[in-house]
């Protein structure tokens, strides 16, 4: 199995998609299928595709809702966003290197020069195609708009030739659109240098230790750095977090931003995280200003470890891990916030990982949350271990003599898949709450993700991409 689960910070919200609404790309223009050639409103036809024949899925209901011939979709909330070639055929997606790691179609299409496709909107409940696109394209891919809102990219680039005297340029149009196909906005990038699109900025490099965020339809550049002596610093598309060594945190987060302190192993002082406004730069937290929790190890008051991760901001409250100590390098302790007094709410949960932490918190997706944010599974030396989120409350954790098993995903309605040592390409489920096992034969490509605003689970096999509603709804 080659894609993983992680918490990505910000809010789900979603557009609504709105059937019969007109837009333009260039001067190829928007078409709505929903229309007759009167013009008249049609009556959306449910999608029909081939007829799963699969196990039983724990979490998702014995019938499925709907499915197409074999396909990745990006989900927008209550929208799945397909590309078809010219011929007719669905783009079946990655795995490419800077795939989120939620298991989450990223990149969609990409092509070496624009060429025409067409975007299909479908109802994620029914599969109806409530609006078509077409588009000239290299790239169409997942991203966010501002706060979150669940979003895609089509970039389009052209090169200008030299004229003997002149370098030869190269400049991409950004175009960023919400789930009902409407234009959010719009950016040119000239240059050849890479760049990611996320929460509505251009994200670059400007140096070894900042970062540029361009808000993309205008706006004043910002921005970010890792401070310290030797520092550097770094987006990662894959879990939108920035990188400064010892030091991760969500770049972007609703109307805030991360940037890192000390960001140096050559730095005395351990590594700190610095949340701000994203408009102003004022800062807003810090994990300076806050006491860690028991269990990390300090030396005169100070931490002996500079490992620190936020791993989310919501409804006012930062879920954070720390490194225990500096001889402790597997072993973290996760806390969280108030981010208004800056106390910490509930107790710490220390956990010896299975590996070196970042390739288990947060990185590679050993760490995974539920959708609804009330659980968290984390793959310890000790197999998996599930705690609350709110309070830090340990719920349960394997036993000695079990089968050490990995989490996966977290489905809406509590069920937890997951490997175990013997085989990753089979998968358990088990019960998050009780820990009890309801299938330990699923195949890896049977595990549903959740569509983000109706709880739906899907997933794409070679037989075809198939949608389900959750069980008991």
């Amino acid at each position: 199995m080659n894609k993983y689960t992680v918490m990505a910070a910000g809010l789900v919200l979603s557009l609504g998609l709105v059937a019969g609404c007109g837009s333009s790309d260039g001067p190829e223009a928007g078409k709505d299928t929903e229309k007759g050639a009167s013009g008249a409103p049609q009556k959306a036809a449910k999608a029909e595709g081939p007829v799963y024949g699969g196990p039983a899925i724990p979490g998702l209901a014995d019938k499925q809702a709907w499915s197409l011939p074999r396909a990745d979709a990006i989900d927008l909330g209550d929208a799945f966003l397909f590309v078809k070639s010219g011929a007719g055929e669905y783009a079946a997606g990655g795995p490419y290197k800077d795939d989120p790691l939620d298991g989450t179609t990223g990149l969609l299409h990409s092509s070496d020069q624009p060429e025409p496709v067409d975007l299909e909107f479908r109802d994620v409940k029914t599969g109806a195609v409530r609006k078509t696109l077409k588009v000239t394209a290299d790239r169409v891919a997942a991203t966010t708009w501002r706060d979150g809102v669940p979003a895609f990219e089509v970039r389009t680039s052209s090169t200008t030739e030299s004229d003997g005297l002149s370098a030869e340029g190269t400049t991409t149009t950004v175009t960023v659109y919400g789930s009902d196909g409407t234009e959010l906005g719009k950016a040119e990038h000239k240059g050849d240098t890479e760049f990611h699109v996320h929460e509505g900025h251009l994200i670059e490099q400007a140096d070894q230790a900042t970062l540029l965020l361009t808000p993309i339809g205008g706006g004043k550049p910002r921005k970010v750095t890792c401070g310290g002596m030797q520092a550097s610093c770094s987006f990662d598309p894959r879990n939108k977090d920035i990188d400064g060594g010892q030091g991760h945190a969500p770049l972007i987060t609703g109307k805030y931003t991360f940037h890192v302190n000390n960001g140096s192993t050559y730095e005395t002082d351990p590594e700190e995280l610095v949340m701000s406004d994203l408009a102003t730069g004022e800062k807003v937290w810090s994990t300076a200003d806050v006491t860690p929790p028991k269990g990390v190890e300090l030396k005169k008051g100070v931490r002996t470890s500079g490992s620190i991760r936020v791993l989310d901001v919501r409804d006012g409250r930062i879920l954070t891990a720390w490194g225990a100590g500096a001889f402790s390098t597997d072993t973290w302790i996760t806390a969280t916030y108030d981010l208004a007094s800056g106390k910490q709410i509930g107790g710490s949960t220390k956990y010896a990982y299975a590996d070196y932490p970042g390739d288990t918190v947060n990185t590679e997706g050993s760490s995974v949350f539920s959708p609804d944010h009330q659980l968290a599974a984390a793959a310890t030396e000790g197999g998996t271990a599930v705690w609350q989120l709110a309070d830090g409350k340990e719920v349960w954790v394997q036993k000695e003599g079990e089968k050490l098993m990995t989490p996966l995903r977290l489905s809406p309605n509590g069920v937890l898949y997951g490997t175990t040592e013997e085989s990753d390409e089979t998968v358990l489920a088990v019960d998050a709450r009780t820990k009890k096992v309801l299938v330990k034969d699923l195949p890896s490509d049977n595990v549903p993700l959740f569509a983000k605003a109706s709880g739906y689970g899907y997933f794409s096999t070679d037989d075809g991409f198939f949608v389900f509603p959750a069980a008991g709804s």
